[in-house]
């Protein structure tokens, strides 16, 4: 068999998730199921942008009233809008907790199923929260300041994780630009034409919607923004994060190990130094399979002796191999 047909030669690096869920992961998916069924025991809504949740709240009604100072962050928590300022700094914080309707919590679910499982495996648990978390706050600070302007006297509804989880999305545009994706397409095509369908189909919802109330229009885009500036700066700084290669092996190297940040290099791989590697596992193997068959010659000749004298014929060095060989059978 030549190198090239063995597994550790065939699987070069690529962008892809393990087949089991992180804590990190894990935890922020059970956070986001609890915050909306909490919000909705609290307000009895499932949509927090609709005109029947917010004719409650101007009524004044106790729970719509509580789920609006808890969770539900609006541009006039934050500054003046309209001549109106009810402040809520807090809801920065928890604002990211509870989708704003039961269509987007199934959407964040899904999506932080697929993308926070592979980002956190790159990055590690740490990383990954400091990213997804900071993104959530960072996005919905400046879609606070920002959607007034587009959306003039409607109230923008700025809840749920899209900022955090647009953050982790854009991050292969930097980790595994040319990797093919869909129809042979480079990955970072990919994301970035589906970040700008994505932005382009909420500024235009936002817009054409006639309720009083409309989810944010920019909150993805500040989310988006955010990875990307962080993954610029791990760039410049040099520690963007290895593509881990040969899953199949059981002693990985510490770059291969999830949540390593490499040294960044922007270049194709060497199949020269691929192939050099490749062929000093080979080597190793092989001399690994010469070690063991010549054991087990060593072996054969011992028992054929214990077969024919007995056990007491045995040298000491013979016997103290038959007891490692035993060993190593028990182990």
């Amino acid at each position: 068999m030549g190198y090239e047909d063995r597994d550790y030669f065939q699987s070069k690096p690529k962008f892809e998730f393990s087949s089991g869920l992180l804590n990190g992961t894990k935890g922020l998916m059970i956070a986001v199921i609890a915050g909306f069924i909490a919000a909705l025991v609290i307000s009895d809504s499932l949509n927090f942008a609709d005109e029947a949740f917010w004719r409650a709240v101007g009524a004044g009604q106790d729970k719509p009233l509580l789920a609006m100072q808890l969770f539900v962050l609006t541009p006039d928590s934050i500054i003046p809008v309209r001549g109106e300022f009810h402040p809520g700094y807090w809801k920065l914080l928890t604002h990211w907790l509870v989708p704003p309707t039961l269509f987007a919590a199934l959407l964040d679910v899904l999506f932080l199923y697929f993308v926070g499982r592979l980002t956190e495996q790159l990055f590690g648990t740490k990383r990954f929260l400091m990213l997804f978390i900071g993104a959530c706050v960072v996005s919905g600070l400046f879609a606070s300041l920002v959607d007034p302007w587009l959306i003039g006297a409607k109230y923008s509804v700025i809840m749920g994780p899209s900022g955090g989880i647009f953050a982790c999305f854009i991050t292969p545009v930097w980790i595994a630009p040319n990797q093919k994706s869909f129809f042979g397409w480079k990955l970072r095509n990919v994301v970035l034409g589906m970040i700008v369908f994505f932005a382009g189909l909420s500024l235009v919802l936002a817009l054409v919607s006639p309720g009083p109330a409309v989810l944010s229009p920019t909150q993805l885009i500040w989310g988006a923004a955010a990875g990307a500036l962080y993954m610029l700066y791990l760039k410049k700084v040099g520690r963007v994060p290895s593509v881990a290669g040969g899953y199949q092996q059981e002693n990985l190297q510490p770059w291969e190990k999830p949540g390593y940040l490499n040294n960044y290099e922007d270049k194709p791989l060497d199949e020269r130094k691929f192939k050099a590697t490749a062929d000093k596992q080979r080597q190793a193997e092989e001399k690994e399979i010469e070690r063991k068959q010549a054991d087990q010659k060593k072996l054969d000749a011992i028992l054929e002796k214990i077969s024919a004298k007995g056990i007491t014929s045995l040298s000491r060095a013979e016997k103290k191999f038959l007891d490692e060989q035993s060993k190593k059978n028990k182990g």
